[in-house]
């Protein structure tokens, strides 16, 4: 029933992403724009069900390897476009935003699942896990309203602006969704870290400060820390702004996937 539900939420996804994509290059795009807000929002319900499924099936919530952390990251990045489709209503997020939760998904058919470490049995797992993805999905958010500002900022300093330019809102709306996804995603990434310190200091056997993934984590947390920090204090938005947000997720991507690779205490996950 699981493996049904998950398969069923990627179907719906990719057909959210196909039109999406037509609603881009058609005319008629409020009609596919509507299709695709639709298949998306069922494909949730089914993924969530399918979280609450294998929660219940293994007594445990499916957070604890690679091929459930990124059905859990598909499951964020779906909840953050449709928080900012409610609240901004901007047409090109799907078309920006369901590509990665398609890869994310695909890839949940391709890894397989691995044994739970002993050291998953700290409840502590849970509230840093979930707090740090739902802020990479708020950081892949402000990645793509950087992308798209710094689309609509070319298109206002073109003489002869494209289809894009229609169909992208203002830069100021497009700054008001970047600057608050960011301040939620750096909150909840703050609540992850410091879960991960406790359940650290508590179940880890050795010196953890020294683990890649814990080093490249702290790394994109400074970045995110500087970025407000020049924001509050120097005003810095547009371009600049734009262009730290974009190397902050990157270094989310290398937080997420790359530093496991490293060695240290995360070869699980």
């Amino acid at each position: 029933m699981s493996v049904l539900l998950l398969n069923s939420a990627f179907a719906l996804y990719v057909l959210g992403l196909l039109h999406s994509v037509a609603a881009f290059v058609s005319k008629k795009n409020d009609l596919f724009h509507r299709i695709a807000i639709v298949s998306v929002g069922v494909g949730f319900a089914l993924h969530s069900a399918f979280l609450i499924s294998s929660a219940v099936e293994k007594s445990r919530l499916p957070l604890t390897d690679l091929k459930e952390a990124l059905a859990f990251f598909a499951w964020t990045v779906s909840l953050c476009f449709f928080i900012s489709h409610v609240r901004y209503r901007i047409k090109p997020l799907g078309l920006f935003l369901l590509p990665l939760v398609t890869v994310l998904m695909l890839g949940t058919i391709f890894i397989k699942s691995s044994p739970v470490p002993e050291i998953f049995s700290s409840s502590w797992i849970y509230w840093h896990t979930i707090c740090l993805f739902l802020a990479y999905g708020m950081f892949f958010v402000t990645f793509i309203a950087s992308l798209l500002y710094l689309f609509q900022e070319r298109e206002l300093k073109s003489k002869k602006p494209k289809t894009f330019y229609y169909w992208l809102p203002s830069l100021v709306l497009l700054d008001d969704l970047f600057y608050k996804f960011l301040i939620s995603g750096f909150c909840f990434m703050t609540l992850g870290l410091l879960a991960g310190v406790i359940w650290a200091e508590q179940d880890w056997v050795g010196s953890w400060q020294g683990d890649p993934k814990v080093i490249a984590a702290l790394v994109t947390w400074g970045i995110y820390l500087v970025l407000i920090y020049l924001r509050v204090t120097a005003g810095w938005r547009g371009r600049r702004a734009a262009v730290m947000s974009m190397a902050g997720f990157l270094s989310v991507l290398f937080t997420f996937l790359g530093a496991r690779y490293l060695g240290g205490l995360h070869p699980f996950l």
